[in-house]
């Protein structure tokens, strides 16, 4: 088994414009392009994630078939996410023990697992402000989106 980090894929390497150019994978196999389907058994909430994420995926130009699992695992922990602040909510943040005691109720814990689960699929995505930072846009989508953005300005 190779030992040390996972290599990123030459799309996000191309864009955070990496500098150890001699330590690339200079032949990838392209992911299929085509849009993916949201799968039957997400829920209502992970669904509605589904659409968010793929839409923003596809401006950013990295949304391929080839990534359905991943969206949808990290929608599921987006609506397990949202299902426990809900809880939260409604039940507060503490429970009472059966001797008095005040301690952190179960949805706690199950917020924290599934806000680090949305943390790394965002990140693996390109998906944070710290990942985008990282990355570097070509000049010439540079010069179009400032382009677009003063016409949109003057119309």
């Amino acid at each position: 088994m190779a030992k040390g980090r996972i290599p990123k894929p030459k799309q996000i390497n191309d864009l955070k414009g990496d500098t150890h150019k001699r330590r690339r994978h200079t032949v990838e196999p392209k992911a299929p392009s085509d849009l993916p389907q949201c799968p039957s058994y997400l829920g209502d909430i992970a669904q509605k994630e589904w659409v968010h994420v793929t839409t923003q995926l596809k401006q950013m130009g990295l949304l391929s078939t080839a990534d359905t699992t991943a969206i949808a695992m990290y929608c599921a922990s987006f609506e397990r996410w949202q299902q426990a602040c809900e809880t939260r909510k409604k039940c507060g943040d503490f429970i009472k023990t059966p001797n008095g005691h005040m301690q952190p109720g179960p949805w706690m814990s199950q917020i924290r697992q599934a806000e680090d689960s949305c943390r790394r699929w965002l990140i693996e995505f390109g998906l944070t402000p710290a990942a985008r930072s990282r990355m570097a846009i070509p000049k010439e989508a540079a010069k179009s989106s400032v382009l677009s953005f003063a016409k949109k300005k003057s119309a």
